[in-house]
């Protein structure tokens, strides 16, 4: 959400030659932090924090190949045990902004101020960022931007939506770059994730712009585009009550999707964190599966992809809004962390009339067996099935409870797909 990317849209749109090889508009909705903008030392302490943790996974990738604590990424060769100690340096400096004491040319060590003097411009740019933003929020010129520039390119007819960091938000890495200034400074003034809002306070005073998962694919429809694919890959939401939509924003919904032929929700997190854990007693989940059932609520659908983490889910959830959608028969279904009863898949099987591929990923069977369970799809006449990393079940061995070695997933698959006909469930022994 900054004034650079709506530029950049509109020149895109703008090139007849470059906007007609566009297929797909990719939205960002990372945000700037009010509270962060608003104060300055918040914004040092939240940098020292950062800081801190930098060094921390650089001197664990400096001290052993096999610390657990060493980052993910190749920590370069040119960082020394001397930049370490300039970036202590730094911390120790900005520590005197957080506590708002005044520079002391004459007693601070030197490049004290230096370091200081850096923080506080980039906390000038990044407050002239945030008010870009709140303007372009409250003005409804984010919304507009995209939905006027989509029909100038005649092929876009595909969204991505996401809050995926940059590579330097991935790495938190105030020393990425040789001249280290350069990426301390993008980190700087790098937005945020929605998920950095649940550690940035307590109650962040900023809550992500989550209502644009439903504004802007009614605002790009009624524009003029005919939408094709949506992707939405999000982070945690600080509240998913800001997903909540009223009856006539959910009905311009359902009719600005009604051409859709894929839509992907991949809120199974970044690397494993940060993905949509549905809370049963706040209303979660009923919020975010009517925002789902109103995406996937039509004939034209042919490809789904649905990914929650493991035990992201209630039991029997994600089911129920597959059953509830009858008039989606898509082709393709990838579902990732769903937790069901044996009878509720028969039920969603049994609406399947067409050839369908289904690709179950960490499903955690809950009740049923899974040997009735490889019966019931190998069985189905339409029914392609191949399933990844499974959970739960009737699994004899408690050791087994818990996942499957790859032996075992292959033999079932081969069972599924009619390689073999061993149940791999069954006990074939005479």
């Amino acid at each position: 959400m900054t004034e650079a990317s709506l530029t950049r849209l509109n020149n895109v749109a703008s090139h007849k030659l470059i906007g007609a090889g566009v297929r797909n508009v990719n939205v960002s909705l990372q945000y700037y932090d009010r509270q962060l903008a608003a104060s300055l030392p918040n914004f040092a302490y939240f940098h020292i924090y950062g800081l801190q943790r930098h060094l921390g996974d650089l001197k664990a990738g400096m001290s052993s190949e096999d610390s657990p604590l060493k980052p993910s990424y190749q920590v370069p060769e040119w960082i020394t045990a001397d930049l370490l100690d300039v970036g202590e340096d730094m911390i120790s400096a900005w520590e005197n902004v957080y506590c708002e004491d005044p520079d002391k040319p004459d007693r601070d060590p030197p490049g004290y101020i230096g370091y200081r003097n850096v923080l506080r411009d980039a906390h000038r740019e990044y407050q002239a960022l945030c008010e870009a933003q709140e303007e372009m929020r409250s003005s409804g010129r984010f919304l507009s931007s995209i939905a006027s520039a989509m029909p100038k390119m005649p092929f876009a007819t595909g969204l991505r939506i996401s809050d995926r960091p940059n590579r330097i938000q991935e790495k938190d890495a105030y020393f990425l770059d040789r001249d280290y200034y350069v990426s301390m400074r993008a980190l700087m003034l790098a937005p945020h994730t929605w998920s950095d809002a649940a550690v940035l306070y307590t109650r962040p005073d900023f809550e992500p712009p989550c209502e644009f998962l439903y504004k802007i694919p009614v605002a790009v429809h009624e524009a003029g585009t005919v939408l094709r694919q949506i992707t939405i890959q999000c982070s945690t939401p600080w509240s998913y009550e800001t997903l909540r939509m009223s009856p006539s924003e959910r009905s311009s919904l359902v009719a600005s999707v009604q051409n859709l032929d894929a839509f992907s929700l991949l809120v199974d997190g970044i690397n494993g964190r940060n993905g949509w854990i549905l809370p049963i007693n706040d209303g979660a989940p009923g919020i975010v599966f009517d925002l789902l059932s109103s995406f996937i609520s039509t004939s034209s659908l042919s490809k789904l992809t649905i990914a929650f983490p493991e035990f992201g889910l209630r039991p029997s959830s994600l089911i129920e809004v597959l059953n509830g959608t009858p008039h989606a028969r898509p082709r393709t279904v990838r579902l990732k962390g769903a937790a069901f009863h044996l009878g509720e898949l028969q039920e969603y099987l049994d609406h399947i009339d067409l050839p369908c591929e289904l690709i179950l990923e960490i499903p955690d069977l809950i009740e049923g067996s899974w040997a009735d369970l490889a019966e019931c799809l190998r069985s189905h006449p339409m029914v392609s099935t191949a399933i990844l990393s499974s959970w739960g079940g009737d699994f004899k061995n408690p050791e087994k409870r818990t996942q499957w070695i790859s032996d075992e997933e292959k033999r079932l698959n081969d069972y599924l797909q009619k390689k073999t006909h061993v149940n791999p469930f069954i006990d074939n022994d005479p």
